[in-house]
């Protein structure tokens, strides 16, 4: 073997390698990469501005490659409901209608909706309550509900807690690995005693998909407001971008509540933004518009 050849290879790898780890670790050159990201975002911003969007909010990172969710609709049958919610089977009322089933004894009323939609009700805690609400043993309580029905903690995506009325009362939206689910809601109601009101529609997720895709820069997202907005007569202010999953039922001008067939498809990663003018949910792979909220414009400021 020619060691001198040899030799002469492995310096040059070495050389190489020092220059990679130079380049990628030394903090002048973070800087100066960091300087052109930042003089790209300050670009952009510039831009959105002369256009009349204005982003009052942190831009999020840039995100690594997600793939699409398999996802329905999560469905309950009256023998889940008769086994988990009801005691004596034989006080038990039991309606069919074409999109609901309701299932009711002394206690409690239940519906079912076709779609999904969960509906539940303790007739004897329901109305103001007097007591003062125990935050943890009304959370205990909640805790213990959502079991029952096979949401647990991980599965939230964020949640809004309020005492009212002698109810400790929590909104919440499904998440899924740090991210939102749209189109899904979990409204729950508890008192000392138990958990008085819940509504709720959520998602099974089937984690079968394999290939990930690329996801666009929220900057690109952003880019895409002016042209959506050409005809509004004022500035569009954007509150937050976060990244998450939309499920497009392709049933937008109907009402969540009077959707009566199961929905399930396929959950696409979107940029959702958060403006004054309404939600926009850009698509996270190639920048399409997944869903554009209608402008209500204050009639009273038209005057």
């Amino acid at each position: 073997m020619n060691w001198s050849k040899a030799k002469t290879i492995l310096i040059i790898v070495f050389l190489i390698a020092d220059i990679f780890l130079f380049y990628e670790l030394y903090p002048s050159a973070i800087q100066s990469r960091n300087a052109i990201d930042d003089e790209k975002v300050q670009e952009v911003m510039e831009y959105l501005g002369n256009k009349g969007v204005f982003v009052n909010c942190t831009i999020p990172k840039a995100s690594r490659p997600k793939k699409p969710l398999s996802v329905k609709y999560k469905s309950f049958d009256s023998q889940f409901a008769l086994e988990k919610f009801f005691q004596n089977p034989q006080d038990i009322s039991i309606h069919q209608y074409e999109d609901k089933t309701i299932i009711e004894d002394e206690e409690i009323y239940l519906e079912i909706n076709k779609i999904g939609e969960l509906t539940y009700k303790n007739k004897q805690l329901m109305g103001n309550q007097s007591e003062t609400i125990d935050d943890e043993m009304a959370l205990s309580n909640i805790e213990e509900f959502l079991k029952i029905i096979g949401i647990m903690n991980k599965d939230i995506y964020d949640c809004t807690k309020i005492k009212e009325n002698g109810y400790l009362k929590m909104h919440c939206s499904q998440g899924y690995k740090g991210t939102f689910l749209d189109h899904s809601y979990l409204e729950i109601n508890a008192t000392n005693d138990g958990v008085a009101f819940m509504k709720m529609l959520w998602f099974e997720i089937e984690d079968n998909e394999k290939n990930k895709n690329d996801i666009i820069h929220p900057l690109r997202a952003l880019i895409e407001l002016p042209g959506l907005y050409e005809d509004y007569d004022g500035n569009i202010i954007v509150n937050d971008i976060s990244l998450g999953y939309y499920f497009n039922t392709d049933m937008e001008e109907v009402r969540e509540f009077d959707m009566t067939e199961v929905k399930e498809g396929k959950a696409v990663p979107v940029w959702r933004i958060n403006a004054n003018v309404g939600k926009i949910y850009i698509n996270a792979y190639n920048g399409t518009v997944e869903k554009k909220q209608k402008i209500v414009q204050n009639i009273s400021s038209m005057v």
